[in-house]
């Protein structure tokens, strides 16, 4: 297997906890920081693409170079029907790829908040072995469209689509992969957004940590499953 191919779009939001599994499974990866000029890679170049988030919205992702590059591998990689991985910004761009809608959501989600299953995500082989409702990392304020063929697998009371699969491409609009150590980094970066919502960095880091154990073992099941389904 060639090395997974993980998207860095923003300087403080690493792979997290996804990094740990691949080291913890032994699968090799590499992290291309695109936001800092990294070069993207050519689809031929991976098996799997994993990529993350990023303040900027999805309705301004022309304005940047390196965004414009990971769209074309994103919709490159989609044609060459190979696996694609895609959390927050990283699930609105391939909803977007995938001719879905991305706008802003009724209101912001920030912290660890709850999200569903729906009946069909219940089913699905990705989220085997997790409960109906279970706490995530959330920090967004768009929200995509379910793309046409793909199946609505999640939701959240302030947030209908929460996650979605078409055959190997998944979009997450949550996070199971925030490090614990990293969001008080994200607090400090966005704490316009916390004053908007009324919320505190000791607030969001405290509340945090009590399910950042259970969310690290969500996030592993998760890719277990996922690498069941594409393997």
């Amino acid at each position: 297997m060639k090395p997974v191919i993980v998207i860095q779009n923003c300087e403080i939001e690493s792979p997290g906890t996804i990094g740990a599994y691949f080291k913890d499974r032994k699968i090799p990866f590499n992290v291309v920081r695109s936001f800092a000029g990294e070069r993207i890679p050519e689809p031929d170049e991976l098996d799997l693409l994993v990529v993350l988030g990023t303040p900027t919205s999805v309705t301004e992702y022309r304005k940047h170079d390196y965004l414009i590059n990971l769209f074309t591998l994103i919709t490159r990689t989609i044609h060459e029907q190979k696996p694609i991985l895609g959390i927050c910004f990283g699930a609105q761009l391939l909803a977007h790829a995938l001719g879905a809608r991305v706008q802003a959501n009724k209101v912001k989600e920030i912290g660890p908040l709850p999200v569903q299953l729906t009946d069909e995500g219940a089913s699905d082989p990705l989220f085997e072995g997790f409960p109906a409702e279970f706490k995530v990392f959330q920090w967004h304020g768009d929200t995509f469209r379910i793309p046409f063929g793909a199946t609505h697998l999640a939701k959240s009371e302030d947030c209908k689509n929460q996650a979605f699969r078409k055959d190997n491409l998944v979009g997450l609009q949550f996070h199971l992969e925030a490090d614990p150590d990293e969001v008080p980094l994200w607090c400090d970066a966005y704490a316009g957004e916390l004053a908007e919502e009324g919320k505190t960095k000791d607030e969001i880091t405290e509340n945090y940590k009590a399910v950042a154990e259970n969310t690290r073992t969500l996030g592993f099941k998760l890719l277990d499953n996922y690498f069941n389904l594409i393997s």
